[in-house]
């Protein structure tokens, strides 16, 4: 059984990556999904105004240890294949998804005052509470694009690479 015949651990070591990162872009397409939906009730916006700092607060609380760990696994695997095969043709891809994953946290001094704002905002209908969420979810779009995404991409060729040569 050892013998890698039902399971190869460097077959999940190669596609591990891959899998964490797809769970973040998960995270971030339903953050997108949830928050841009609640955001879009235009004719409830006195409503929406009312309630969406505490639940901005919530949903935020509540999400951050699912980025540090999907974010963290990513770039931990990643830089584990990056290092274990030097010579590999997916090494180079590792490595980049393993920097753009990273790259995900260089936004943090960027949208840490939007979080502070969508929080801090007044519970009342003439509030910017849904304005101030539609600002984290700017800046949260252009990190999808800029780094999700693209490490996401990354870690899909690279596997695509490794598993080829295996």
């Amino acid at each position: 059984m050892a013998s890698g015949q039902f399971f190869d651990p460097l077959t999940l070591l190669r596609v591990a990556p891959l899998v964490t990162s797809t769970a973040s872009v998960i995270i971030a397409s339903d953050s997108h999904l949830f928050l841009s939906s609640i955001v879009s009730l235009k004719k409830q916006r006195e409503k929406v105004n009312e309630i969406i700092p505490r639940y901005f607060e919530a949903f935020f609380w509540r999400g951050l240890p699912h980025i540090f760990i999907t974010y963290g696994l990513s770039i931990a695997f990643g830089l584990t294949n990056t290092y274990s095969r030097p010579f590999a043709t997916s090494r180079a891809w590792y490595a980049a998804g393993s920097v753009l994953a990273l790259a995900h946290f260089a936004f943090v001094p960027k949208i840490m005052w939007k979080v502070k704002d969508a929080i801090d905002a007044k519970e009342v209908a003439d509030g910017t509470g849904a304005e101030a969420v539609q600002g984290w979810l700017n800046v949260h779009y252009v990190r999808m694009a800029l780094a999700d995404i693209p490490a996401w991409t990354c870690f899909l060729i690279a596997t695509l690479k490794s598993l080829k040569s295996i």
